[in-house]
């Protein structure tokens, strides 16, 4: 497997944590350019052309990095002491999915990275954090609604 490959560098999508009807089957054979991905991933969303640009601009002013895995893109902020918040964007299907979430995971870990913060509870999050070893759970920072230890 190749490590992930950085993206977009700075995109923050807040509270977006829906996935299950995000992932809309595109084989990991089929690679999609980043742009095409968080295109796909907000269309699917229903979230307006306009109203997500003006999310990755916010996302990219606030110093979120992202790195890439078949196409699944994983934004990241890095929170003190060893823990980082994150963001999915996928329209990867799940088994492509969870591989991803393996592999992003792990470079994150190698990084440092102990625990990860999201803003959101998704059935397809957990499932894919559950199969990449880590164990999700209800957040200890108010501002979060799950964290995973790595």
């Amino acid at each position: 497997m190749q490590p992930a490959q950085q993206g977009i560098a700075g995109l923050n999508a807040g509270n977006m944590g829906f996935m299950d009807s995000a992932m809309g089957g595109i084989s990991q054979q089929e690679k999609l350019r980043e742009i095409d991905i968080l295109n796909a991933y907000f269309r699917q969303a229903n979230i307006p052309p306009q109203q997500s640009l003006k999310m990755l601009q916010q996302v990219i002013q606030s110093g979120v990095t992202f790195k890439r895995s078949g196409n699944t893109m994983m934004g990241s902020k890095p929170l003190p002491p060893n823990a980082a918040q994150v963001y999915f964007f996928t329209v990867d299907k799940m088994d492509g999915f969870i591989e991803a979430v393996k592999q992003l995971l792990g470079e994150l870990k190698q990084s440092g990275v102990q625990a990860i913060y999201l803003n959101k509870v998704d059935p397809s999050i957990v499932q894919a954090l559950q199969s990449a070893g880590a164990a999700p759970q209800q957040s200890d920072k108010p501002e979060y609604k799950l964290m995973a230890a790595i």
